[in-house]
């Protein structure tokens, strides 16, 4: 491993230190009352460690959100290629959705939960309606759709956002794969369909 590599490495140990105080401190307390010595503490680094990382705690918070908004963009264009779907075949990008919120649950839970952060929770529907876009406009086009692409976008995007809250909101009780299969299932069969409603 070359030097670079080491200081890279040293620098992203030291960041995901106080990245984790910060946001176990955004559990206990409300966000105006975090002051640094209380990350620095919790991250047991020094002032001058975390001031050469970030300018002050909205700076954190900023590049944190910023960092999670990246890989939700990232996840809806290396999960945008068609599948063939099925009842029992997983859509691969619910797959990731779910296990990218499972893999940073402490951020998320204390974002959509605890900060009840809407500006984020916007965006994070603006990035899942993206894309759906992209998995919509890569289909074949021979058959016209049945209704509004806009109206189909924002139902679709509004109610994987709201899946998504409340699956954390309850401490995920259900695996990020059976969230994904049910998510497949709707979206494969419709609301009426699901419900037994009409017939298959």
């Amino acid at each position: 491993m070359t030097d670079g590599q080491t200081v890279d490495r040293r620098v992203r140990r030291t960041q995901g230190m106080i990245i984790d105080a910060f946001l176990s401190l955004c559990q206990e307390k409300e966000f105006g009352d975090i002051i640094i010595k209380d990350i620095t503490e919790r991250a047991n680094v020094n002032r001058s460690t975390f001031y050469a990382h970030y300018e002050d705690k909205e700076d954190l918070l900023n590049r944190i959100t910023n960092e999670k908004l990246s890989a939700l963009t990232r996840l809806s264009r290396e999960q945008a290629t068609p599948y063939e779907p099925g009842p029992d075949t997983l859509d691969p990008y619910y797959v990731a959705l779910f296990e990218h919120l499972a893999d940073n649950k402490l951020f998320y839970s204390v974002i959509l939960g605890k900060m009840n952060n809407t500006l984020f929770a916007d965006k994070m529907t603006a990035a899942i309606r993206e894309s759906l876009h992209i998995r919509i406009s890569s289909m074949n086009k021979e058959q016209k759709l049945l209704v509004s692409l806009d109206i189909l976008l924002d139902y679709a995007s509004f109610s994987i956002q709201g899946i998504l809250t409340k699956w954390l909101a309850q401490q995920s009780i259900h695996s990020p794969r059976h969230m994904a299969l049910q998510l497949t299932r709707l979206s494969l069969l419709g609301i009426y369909k699901a419900t037994g409603i009409t017939e298959r």
